[in-house]
């Protein structure tokens, strides 16, 4: 039987930067609403990823595609292969109370928000597009999800492609009832589309930094703020009382480095600073010669 996922979802690069910023610098008020839109967001994929689980049918998913065509980016939150359709879904995780005026989304208060609804019409447009250029000609059958059971939203447009919190369970009831047996098609379609998946968003957005503005120190990975206390070979945050072993803490503070700062060169001394000095430069120096190579002598050694 043919059902997997052949591209999970993971967070964003933007997201993991911002997540390791925020306890590290001043965001702006916008920065801020970037920052929040962005883990709401994610939050909302990962429950809808644990609604999908129930899909009994074979299939195959793909999350978080990046595809273009025709020199234009778009974005696809998760497609899900069966035998006679592409399923595309647009997540949101949208909470409170929202209405349509007109052909706008607002929030109860009057402000207007991007509609989904045509988010997902332009990316449905662009992946026909894109499936015609690859000579596959298949039924594309798209929703707008919305996941968040404190979700309501007041005068829909009639007949629009949305399933609301209170339509799930009969949504996935139905979708179980098709009849759905892939072929090698089917996976020929997922592998082209994972072959044409970019990896770079264009649609990062992140505050200015740099190196010597920020805040030092190791950041708990439950609550993301700076730790300082070490108990038996282990650091314990003290916002949250997450425990968490040095080794553990110290590798992911060196992928922090590299992907805020790119260019710079993975050092004793450098994760020694970024950390703060709560570990001897002695066990940074053990911890990166068990994980990385080392290249060149002493005082410019480096690793990679």
């Amino acid at each position: 039987m043919w059902s997997m996922i052949l591209k999970n979802r993971f967070k964003s690069n933007e997201l993991k930067m911002l997540d390791w910023l925020a306890p590290r610098m001043e965001f702006t008020e916008k920065e801020n609403q970037r920052h929040y839109s962005l883990r709401k967001g994610f939050e909302g994929e990962i429950k809808f990823d644990i609604w999908m689980e129930s899909l009994e049918i074979e299939h195959l998913i793909l999350n978080d595609l990046l595809l273009e065509v025709g020199g234009t980016t778009f974005q696809i939150d998760s497609l899900v292969i069966i035998q006679d359709a592409i399923l595309v879904f647009e997540v949101k995780y949208y909470v409170g109370d929202y209405y349509y005026e007109g052909e706008r989304l607002k929030k109860i208060n009057g402000s207007e928000i991007k509609d989904p609804l045509l988010q997902l019409k332009r990316s449905i447009s662009l992946l026909r597009q894109l499936f015609e250029s690859l000579g596959f000609r298949l039924v594309i059958e798209s929703s707008v999800v919305f996941i968040n059971p404190e979700f309501t939203l007041y005068q829909s447009p009639k007949d629009a492609p949305i399933i609301f919190p209170s339509q799930l369970n009969r949504y996935m009831k139905n979708l179980n009832k098709k009849h759905s047996k892939l072929t090698n098609l089917h996976r020929k379609i997922a592998e082209k589309l994972l072959k044409l998946h970019q990896t770079d968003s264009p649609y990062k957005r992140l505050p200015h930094y740099e190196y010597e503005q920020l805040k030092k120190g190791l950041m708990c990975e439950e609550c993301h703020q700076l730790m300082d206390t070490i108990e038996k070979k282990e650091f314990v945050c003290s916002h949250c009382g997450t425990h968490e072993k040095i080794d553990t803490a110290v590798m992911r503070s060196i992928e922090e480095i590299r992907l805020l700062f790119p260019e710079k060169q993975i050092t004793t001394s450098l994760i020694y600073d970024w950390c703060n000095g709560v570990l001897s430069r002695k066990i940074i120096r053990h911890i990166l010669k068990n994980n990385f190579n080392a290249v060149g002598t002493n005082r410019h050694q480096f690793f990679e």
